[in-house]
């Protein structure tokens, strides 16, 4: 069961290493690397996305998945939020570095990753779940670092609105409903930056890494860390299997009576 988990996290593993290696050798400059994880951010990354997005067939069952993500992060922040003021006390000018890293991920590890096990599917479906949590993963991020100072509503849209991930996606869901084809020439062109978006993205995230940790930490550290990996994947767990029972009680019932056969009484 985990053999090919492990066989697709080697892969990313290696190349996390090889990018922390290179930077430590001093092979680029930190300016280099800079730019690189500039144009993957703002070219290859959101030509993934819009590539994955636009050309996919999108069900029901898609749709249910990635809110079911959406609902486990607003609980996870929920649990994050009570852990924190609660358990460890921690002080509102830190609560917002604590809440981020309860609920922000790497997309570049999780898109490799979901590419690597699921193939052109699971790459759609991730697609579609960056679609709607960035915007929230950025409004909620927003918020928590500005418990006291207070948000300018028309500041944070304005990040939104010229946050390319989101663009990208926005302009490919558009693109995916309407009666339009990609052009042959404009796809290939458009596989040709994504192909080079992931490998580059986690050459880019070995480079930035840096192993500090303070012993006064520790604890916070493993709180936030049981929450990440065991407390939101129980939570996603639940809230799919509550939502694909729903959805299968729906599709037996209109099985079941369909319209042309209902009558009102």
């Amino acid at each position: 069961m985990f053999a090919p988990i492990i066989n697709s996290l080697i892969p990313l593993s290696l190349c996390i290493a090889t990018g922390y290696l290179m930077n430590a050798r001093k092979f680029l400059s930190l300016k280099t690397w800079q730019q690189l994880d500039k144009l993957n951010y703002y070219v290859l990354f959101p030509a993934l996305l819009f590539l994955n997005l636009a050309t996919a067939q999108m069900d029901l069952a898609q749709f249910s998945l990635a809110i079911t993500v959406v609902l486990s992060v607003l609980l996870g922040v929920s649990a994050a939020i009570f852990i924190a003021y609660v358990v460890f006390k921690i002080h509102s000018d830190h609560i917002g570095v604590y809440i981020q890293s309860a609920i922000r991920f790497n997309t570049y590890v999780g898109l490799a990753l979901v590419a690597s096990l699921f193939d052109e599917l699971g790459m759609v479906l991730f697609s579609l779940i960056i679609a709607l949590f960035i915007p929230l993963i950025n409004v909620i991020s927003v918020i928590s670092l500005t418990l006291k100072q207070g948000f300018d509503v028309r500041v944070l849209m304005m990040n939104l609105l010229k946050n390319p991930l989101i663009v990208a996606c926005i302009l490919a869901m558009a693109f995916n409903v309407s009666p339009l084809n990609l052009v042959v020439g404009i796809e290939q062109f458009l596989r040709q930056l994504a192909s080079a978006s992931l490998p580059l993205g986690l050459l880019c995230i070995g480079a930035a890494l840096q192993f500090r940790l303070n012993a006064g930490e520790f604890s916070i550290i493993v709180a936030n860390s049981l929450i990440r990996l065991i407390g939101v994947p129980l939570l996603a767990y639940g809230l799919w299997w509550g939502l694909m029972g729903l959805i299968g009680k729906l599709s037996r019932c209109f099985l079941r009576y369909p319209p042309h056969r209902r009558r009102i009484h």
